[in-house]
């Protein structure tokens, strides 16, 4: 029986094509659902994903089911919802978007499936009118999750496998295709590097194999360091294995679990059922970190040292190819049936953006102080037109390596909050810039409480001199009296303290690119100062706070009038920011870098 579709979908540009996945013609294809693993008999090194596909005609999904084995490094560009045709992906479904509180801590969550439930002569987890499948008894896993107000979160093993499990298609695939330990190609050779100086105690160390990105750290460290994860992320090759049928004519359903334990915030996307009260995920968008001890992260292949290498070292990585973001409107061919070649160039493919929700973990980079090895000279290696996920082997195949993974994305609590925090998160990865913290208001003074308060404008007398605008400006609505705050930061520095100041920002919609309405705000500069003596905080507090009402918010003109030095500085991201820090360190590192080395308002910049 068909099925009426009435979710809306959303115009995309893919820079991949999945040329020998899909071979359906001019027929468009919706990517319906996730259905267990296939070891791979073409390219051993990656096991493929079935996944389900239906044909999509006029807003009808049809009946007739198109299995399909994908990649498991192209899973993230297969989404659950995403529209095909001609191999190429062309819209994504826009699901409801939801975020829930949850517990990932054993026992306070279960396995279940719609098999599972029929054995167990329990009702199913979720009735076939929520999202009608291939079988009624249906043996993928999914993780279900009891919610306060009685309902259950649903999401299906493999894509919270896929999503989840540390942020490339890389992790992904060493963990289903390798043993352990005990081999040179085992799990922990291809995740670990040996490190170059002993464990700290307190603190959690790790150096990431050249393939890797930044992001994967949180999961590897705890995959690393504690047993509950290792044991989890041991159980998917297990799992895999165990459950290979020889004939290839059954996949194997394996459970994944949440790879941490404790309170946890997912963001996911899919559709609501039971009144509203649960939830089937059929995409995760984010999820928030483990708390626990400081990571330092380092890597195997890094160019990063305090100094540089001596005068005559040996050059390392020489003849390596460039890798290349591939962006729309270039296509590649994703291949799941060839390896790369060891000679061929390398190309980076974006999957969508993972957000960290709350507070994201700290992690420190640890920088080598001497290098030993000078960069070779990149090879000229021509852009490849098909790239894998695969491990290197042999050449000639005309097959470049494609590191696939999710950036990480932090939401926004709006720019004073990011700001502070920040700030926070600097105090513990830089001790040796900020070694305290804390927020001032007149009536509180100075306190280190992680949540800051903030000093509120003061609206101007009726018999005041001011501009209409300048009355309107202390308010955050000026149809309500709702007054507008104003964050004062101290950053104790080894130097002496330093001070930040932030305007909140009244919330505005605005275009997307895509043409739709997004949420946003006023865009102001921050200001940096410091005293020539601290007990003219105050004073000077008082006279900025009333005088930039008068200029609306733009600091740049009123820097002279400070008792010591001052600047402005804007809230542009670095170009070259890590992909796991907060947004605004880089802005926060910018304004510091500000008054280095000044020692008097002479000094500044106009």
């Amino acid at each position: 029986m068909a099925i009426q579709f009435k979710q809306k979908f959303k115009r995309v540009n893919q820079a991949i094509r999945l040329k020998e996945s899909l071979l359906a013609g001019n027929d468009t294809l919706i990517a319906w659902w996730y259905s267990g693993f296939y070891k791979n008999r073409m390219d051993s090194s990656q096991p493929h994903v079935l996944v389900i596909f239906r044909k999509l005609v006029a807003g009808i999904v049809s009946d007739e089911v198109i299995p399909r084995r994908i990649p498991l490094t192209a899973l993230g560009q297969v989404r659950i919802g995403s529209v095909w045709k001609g191999d190429v992906c062309q819209a994504e479904t826009q699901w409801t978007k939801n975020r829930f509180q949850v517990d990932f801590t054993a026992g306070a969550w279960r396995f279940t499936s719609l098999e599972h439930a029929r054995k167990m002569r329990q009702a199913p987890p979720f009735e076939p009118e929520t999202f009608k499948l291939q079988y009624e008894n249906d043996q993928n896993w999914l993780i279900e999750f009891d919610l306060a107000n009685g309902g259950k979160l649903l999401i299906p093993c493999i894509e919270f496998f896929s999503r989840c499990y540390g942020r490339s298609g890389e992790v992904k695939r060493i963990l289903a295709t390798y043993r352990w330990q005990g081999q040179a190609d085992s799990v922990m050779e291809r995740l670990y590097a040996p490190l170059d100086t002993p464990d700290e105690p307190g603190k959690w160390q790790v150096r990431l194999r050249k393939r890797l990105v930044k992001g994967d750290v949180v999961f590897l460290a705890h995959t690393k360091y504690d047993p509950y994860t290792q044991r989890e992320a041991k159980s998917i090759y297990a799992q895999i294995e165990a459950m290979h049928d020889p004939q290839q004519k059954y996949p194997a359903f394996i459970k994944v679990a949440p790879w941490f334990e404790g309170p946890a915030e997912l963001c996911v996307a899919g559709i609501p059922f039971d009144n509203g009260k649960s939830f089937l995920a059929l995409q995760v968008v984010g999820m928030s970190d483990p708390q626990g001890l400081l990571i330092l992260r380092s890597r195997e292949n890094s160019r990063d040292a305090e100094k540089p290498a001596p005068e005559g070292s040996p050059e390392a990585w020489a003849g390596v190819p460039d890798r290349v973001l591939v962006k729309y409107p270039d296509i590649v061919d994703l291949t799941g049936n060839l390896e790369p070649d060891h000679e061929a160039g390398a190309m980076e493919i974006q999957d969508p953006d993972f957000e960290i929700l709350g507070e994201s973990r700290a992690v420190i980079d640890v920088r080598a102080n001497q290098a030993t090895t000078f960069a070779g000279p990149k090879s000229d290696t021509p852009t490849p037109s098909t790239v894998s996920g695969g491990e290197t082997h042999g050449s000639g195949k005309g097959v470049g390596y494609a590191s696939i993974h999710a950036r990480p994305v932090f939401e926004s609590h709006g720019m004073v909050r990011d700001m502070w925090e920040a700030m926070l998160r600097l105090q513990t990865t830089r001790p040796d810039l900020i070694q305290a913290l804390s927020w001032f208001t007149f009536k509180d003074g100075f306190s280190s409480d992680r949540t800051p308060r903030m000093i509120a404008l003061e609206p101007f007398d009726e018999d005041a001199e001011a501009t209409a605008t300048a009355r309107r400006f202390p308010y955050l609505d000026p149809t309500i009296p709702s007054l507008r705050g104003v964050l004062v930061a101290r950053l104790t520095q080894s130097d002496g303290p330093t001070y930040i100041m932030e305007i909140m920002r009244r919330p505005k919609r605005i275009a997307a690119d895509d043409g739709e309405l997004k949420d946003a705000e006023e865009s102001f500069q921050g200001l940096i100062f410091r005293l020539t003596h601290e007990n003219q905080l105050i004073p000077w507090l008082r006279e900025i706070l009333s005088r930039i009402r008068h200029e609306n918010g733009v600091f740049k003109r009123l820097t002279g009038s400070c008792p010591g030095i001052a600047d402005s500085f804007s809230h542009r991201l670095s170009s070259n920011l890590a992909s796991d820090c907060l947004p605004c360190e880089s802005i926060v590192l910018g304004a510091i870098a500000k008054l280095k080395g000044r020692t008097s308002p002479a000094d500044l910049e106009t």
